[in-house]
C-alpha cells in the first residue's frame, strides 16, 4: 500500500512547464542564429545570454556565445572572443529574444533591417572582364609562342638543346638550322664545331660555344648519375 501510495506520489511530480517555445520549432529554429537572447534552463534555473551561434534541429540543440560584443561590429570573426555554451533544447525553461536583428553582434551573423538574419544575401563581388579577357590572351599568346618554337623534323634532343639556348636567347628555326642571337647558325649534326657566324659575327661563337658545353656537361653528368652502379666482384680471401 506504502508502495503503491510513493509511486501515485512520484507520478504527479510534473516536468518543469514550458513557456511559448514556438520559436524553437524546426521552422524558426535557424531563424534566432546570429541574435540576442536569454535562456533559462531547467538546470538549477541557470541563465545564460548572449547569441545564437549554432542550431541543430537533428541533435534538438542550440550553441551559445556569452562573450560580449566587440566595441568594433566590423571585427574580424577570427579574432572575436568566444564563449560558448551547448544548451539542450528540451531543458530550455524560457526563452527570450532580446532584438529582432542581431545589431552587429559577436559572430556577425545577424543583420539590421526588415527580414532580419534569415533574409541576409551574401556579398558577390563583381567579376572583371578586362582582366579575365587579358588573363586569357596572354595565356594564349605564351601557348602560340611556345609552339613556334617546337620544331617537329628535329629529335628531343635537339629540341631540348634549342630550349636551352632559349632559356636566355632569342631563337628561332629555319628548316632544321638553328638561329641563335641573330647571329650564330647551328645545323646537324649539333656539335659544337658545327657552330657558324656570318662575316663580322664570329665573336659571338665563343659565347654560344660556352653555353653550349655547359648544356652538354650537365646532360653527361646526369646522364652518368642515372646510370646503375656495376658490380664489383669480391676477391676470393686468401687462405681459404
Amino acid at each position: 500500500m506504502a508502495d503503491g501510495k510513493r509511486l501515485s506520489s512520484a507520478a504527479k511530480v510534473a516536468t518543469p512547464k514550458l513557456g511559448d517555445q514556438s520559436i524553437l520549432n524546426d521552422s524558426h529554429l535557424f531563424k534566432v542564429i546570429g541574435k540576442r537572447v536569454k535562456i533559462t534552463t531547467t538546470v538549477a534555473n541557470h541563465v545564460l545570454e548572449g547569441t545564437v551561434f549554432a542550431a541543430d534541429p537533428v541533435l534538438n540543440a542550440i550553441a551559445i556565445n556569452t562573450a560580449p560584443a566587440p566595441p568594433n561590429p566590423s571585427t574580424s570573426l577570427a579574432t572575436q572572443p568566444g564563449n560558448y555554451h551547448v544548451v539542450s533544447i528540451p531543458n530550455i525553461q524560457k526563452f527570450e529574444l532580446l532584438s529582432s536583428s542581431g545589431g552587429g553582434g559577436q559572430d556577425g551573423g545577424a543583420a539590421d533591417g526588415p527580414g532580419g538574419f534569415e533574409s541576409i544575401t551574401p556579398t558577390i563581388a563583381s567579376l572583371d572582364l578586362s582582366a579575365l579577357k587579358a588573363r586569357e590572351e596572354a595565356a594564349v599568346r605564351k601557348l602560340l609562342e611556345k609552339e613556334e618554337h617546337r620544331n617537329k623534323e628535329v629529335t628531343s634532343e635537339v629540341q631540348e638543346l634549342y630550349d636551352a639556348f632559349n632559356r636566355t636567347l632569342p631563337m628561332r628555326w629555319h628548316g632544321t638550322t638553328m638561329i641563335i642571337n641573330d647571329a650564330v647558325l647551328l645545323g646537324p649534326p649539333y656539335t659544337v664545331s658545327d657552330l657558324k657566324a656570318a662575316e663580322g659575327k664570329e665573336r659571338n661563337i665563343d659565347h654560344i660555344k660556352r653555353i653550349m658545353e655547359g648544356y652538354l656537361a650537365k646532360k653527361r653528368n646526369a646522364q652518368g648519375a642515372n646510370r646503375p652502379g656495376v658490380a664489383t666482384p669480391i676477391p676470393p680471401r686468401k687462405g681459404g
